[in-house]
């Protein structure tokens, strides 16, 4: 990784996609001082979750073990970090952090990193008032009239980051997608995919393996609008509404070859209980009397079906969505329950118990007969479900997910595990030393890669002890408790959602464009 080491304009024998610069200043380690005066007994102010007060690069990072050679591109992460004390401390919930996005640069066995805010238009006029000046929505809080000059709603822009095309975007689904430099992580403002969306879109997006297209749909009450956009022009080439009739809290979605996959589950996303300062995050079983149903749209068609599984539950994120023998068949993980009940929605539920455990599942329908079936794959509790990324759509033998075996006061998982869906077993492992909390695992293929899990789980963990994080580096295929390399940060990454690998290639190449935007 580029460095400098000796005066200004040094040109490095080896330069790579990160700029050098001619100070670095060491980052002190922050602990629980930074969240000092708010209220604490919310988990998630603290741990893992305690918010980062600066923004952070460091090059030449200190790293126990060896990267692999092959291992060169971008790990890009985000995390909600509150910038101002919530102004309900209390009900503040981990989905309303301020985006933070984490970049960290791996080539020729050397590392280098960089956190910056996403100023969002929200944002920027919080810095102005020097406050908070937003409610919160999951749990409900201190709705009001907002200052003059404000943007009438708060875009976080805290839930997902990658690079399509030649821009590194950030999702929320309440907002518009955020466009960053893939290198300087400088906000450039609002992405609608050249007038291609209007309002917000979801922040879970599938890349089509055969043309690299983006699949992605965006979910306003029960409207849910499925959207395909063209890798080579950025332009949205394809898009289809739909009405489920309630307003879901849709989150996820799957495609396989031929069907974009949607869930109707009793979590719904209600704007008018935000309003009057009640959860907007509620459960409700009543409005779906015949409990949670699948709903396949035909990619080709868009002819839409319905299939009834029942029970009331959520799903939470998915792994993937394939055919075979005239089946459609999903996997992903569901939980019991996901927001206020709505019988209580002056006493949401607590920060400790948001969250009760999801297990892994998988669902089936017939095509023939319509006949929707489910049945768990794993009876390890976890989240953040991946694949390699290469089989999306397509028959999957490997999956991974973070652990939540056991619900800690002060985080939210407790080790890495992989799935193998042929073997029907799973192998998990914890942390090296004290570290816990991993994140969303990302997988990256080996240069030349011959099976389905030849390549690298990247994983953000915490160490209790320092309060920061690390980048630890395993082999997918052979996974072991002590990984390949653990990248030593210099900051905490609080502990956030999702993130995608680009690899040199494609980094180059957005950098390369973003140089010519700005010229």
């Amino acid at each position: 990784m580029t460095s400098v080491t000796s005066g200004p304009g040094l040109v490095p024998p080896d330069p790579m996609t990160i700029a050098p610069r001619a100070a670095i200043r060491p980052s002190v380690p922050r602990l629980a001082q930074d969240a000092a005066g708010w209220a604490h007994h919310n988990k998630f102010l603290d741990g893992p979750f305690t918010p980062w007060t600066e923004e952070t690069e460091a090059y030449d990072l200190e790293v126990d073990g060896e990267l692999p050679a092959d291992l060169a591109g971008a790990l890009f992460r985000v995390s909600p970090n509150p910038r101002f004390q919530p102004r309900d401390p209390g009900r503040y919930h981990w989905w309303e952090g301020d985006g933070m996005v984490c970049g960290i640069y791996l080539r020729e066995g050397r590392a280098a990193f960089r956190t910056r805010w996403v100023m969002t238009d929200s944002m920027k006029f919080e810095v102005e008032q020097g406050k908070a000046v937003y409610s919160g929505f999951a749990n409900g809080g201190t709705p009001g009239p907002l200052p003059q000059g404000a943007p009438p709603a708060k875009n976080v822009a805290n839930t997902n980051v990658g690079v399509f095309g030649d821009h590194l975007l950030v999702y929320y689904e309440g907002g518009l997608p955020y466009a960053m430099h893939p290198e300087t992580l400088e906000t450039y403002g609002t992405h609608d995919f050249h007038g291609g969306i209007d309002v917000l879109c979801t922040a879970h997006y599938k890349i089509d393996p055969d043309t690299g297209d983006m699949l992605f749909f965006a979910a306003t009450g029960p409207v849910i609008t499925w959207y395909r956009a063209d890798v080579k022009t950025g332009h949205v080439v394809e898009s289809h509404s739909l009405d489920i009739k309630v307003p879901v809290l849709m989150h996820d979605f799957a495609v396989s070859d031929n069907y974009a996959i949607f869930f109707v589950t009793p979590a719904q996303f209600r704007l008018d209980h935000i309003m009057r300062g009640k959860p907007g995050v509620v459960w409700d079983e009543a409005s779906l009397p015949h409990g949670v149903q699948i709903v396949l749209m035909d990619r080709r068609t868009h002819a839409v079906t319905w299939h009834e599984v029942g029970g009331h539950w959520a799903n939470t994120h998915f792994y993937n969505a394939y055919e075979r023998d005239g089946q459609v068949i999903v996997d992903g993980h569901r939980i019991t329950r996901l927001g206020t009940p709505a019988d209580r929605l002056d006493t949401p539920v607590t920060s400790h118990s948001w969250f009760p455990p999801a297990l892994p599942h998988r669902w089936r329908v017939d095509l023939a007969t319509g006949r929707a079936t489910e049945e768990m794959t794993s009876g390890v509790a976890g989240e953040f479900p991946r694949i390699n990324d290469a089989y999306t759509g397509r028959e999957h033998r490997y999956g991974y997910f973070v652990t939540t075996r056991a619900l800690a006061e002060d985080t939210m998982s407790d080790g890495l595990a992989k799935h193998d869906f042929l073997c029907d077993a799973t192998t998990v492992i914890e942390g090296p030393e004290v570290l816990t909390s991993p994140g969303e695992p990302v997988f990256v293929a080996r240069e030349n890669a011959i099976s389905e899990d030849d390549g690298y789980l990247l994983t953000l963990w915490w160490n209790r002890l320092t309060g920061l994080s690390e980048l630890l580096v395993h082999d997918a295929a052979d996974l072991r408790r002590n990984p390949l390399a653990r990248v030593k940060l210099p900051s905490r990454v609080p502990f956030g959602f999702h993130g995608n690998w680009a690899d040199h290639a494609t980094l180059d190449r957005a950098v390369s464009a973003s140089r010519g935007d700005a010229g």
